[in-house]
């Protein structure tokens, strides 16, 4: 199936401990991101993989990726941290909430 950006979606984020897992759903689509909590300016990472990693796990959002990532930051942001902003790092496969 093929995602839309028009399709209902919604982020959950779960912790155990120091870490946890956002996960990003679209429809029947689901995305699962690792996190945990950082130090210094950087008050927690989520490791999204990098794009030939996404490619293929996430077939269904291949080139919408940076739309999907945006989305799953503003609402890390605006669910458990709203002081902070969020750095998407593409490249290196994480977003860092700071």
């Amino acid at each position: 199936m093929t995602g839309s950006l028009s399709a209902p979606w919604w982020v959950e984020i779960s912790d155990n401990g120091r870490s946890g897992v956002v996960v990003y759903h679209e429809g029947i689509n689901t995305i699962s991101c690792y996190w945990e909590f950082c130090g210094g300016d950087t008050v927690a990472s989520i490791f999204i993989g990098d794009i030939s990693e996404w490619n293929t796990c996430y077939p269904w959002a291949v080139g919408r990726r940076m739309d999907v990532l945006m989305r799953i930051a503003a609402e890390v942001v605006r669910q458990k941290a709203p002081t902070c902003s969020a750095l998407i790092e593409d490249q290196l496969g994480f977003i860092s909430i700071k």
